[in-house]
């Protein structure tokens, strides 16, 4: 009898979980956007990345990062996308700097790419006060900025290497574009972004 009201309680969930439309889901079948949200990976940090090589399968990535790691790029990871798992370097400021990891490696054998990385976007607005090709020239951007009395004014990667000076926190399109306007008249060719 307990074996039959369990079997009954199962048939009667399938058959309302089948029957009931999907919950939270505007329409029947995944957008492109959340298909490629569920394999990839959502960057939070623009730069670039030195790829030494993709493999299909995880094992393959591991034992190669091991054959990295082992001739001096200790820093390798194991990025997983939605075409199989590349092996890579990140934390490359400039684009400088990549082309001589890209040097150094190809002496190894390894036949790195750099690769830039987009950040998700905000959708706020900022400011753009200029890109630096390294951190001195950008970090002079932000201080000409500050003592023009511009204060507030941040650094953050590039996604193809250097830097850009960028300020954000406008309330609206319209006190963005008055900011605009106004840095315009000290010199500076801001630009308005939606990052």
């Amino acid at each position: 009898m307990r074996v039959a009201r369990v079997v009954l309680l199962a048939c009667l969930a399938v058959g309302l979980a089948g029957s009931m439309p999907s919950l939270g889901l505007s329409r029947s079948t995944p957008s492109v956007a959340s298909a490629q949200q569920a394999c990839g990976r959502t960057e939070f940090v623009s730069g670039l990345e030195a790829v030494f090589g993709r493999r299909k399968t995880h094992q393959q990535a591991l034992t190669f990062r091991t054959q990295v790691t082992s001739r001096g790029f200790v820093n390798a990871n194991i990025i997983e996308g939605c075409d199989g798992f590349r092996v890579v370097v990140r934390g490359i400021d400039t684009f400088d700097v990549g082309v001589d990891l890209q040097d150094e490696a190809r002496r190894e054998g390894f036949a790195v790419t750099l690769e830039c990385i987009q950040a998700k976007p905000l959708g706020r607005l900022e400011a753009i006060f200029g890109h630096g090709r390294d951190r001195p020239t950008a970090t002079a951007i932000v201080n000409r900025a500050a003592a023009a009395g511009f204060t507030g004014v941040k650094l953050r990667n590039d996604p193809c290497g250097g830097f850009e000076a960028y300020l954000a926190g406008f309330e609206d399109q319209r006190e963005a574009e008055a900011f605009i306007a106004q840095a315009k008249t000290r010199g500076f060719d801001v630009v308005l972004e939606r990052n």
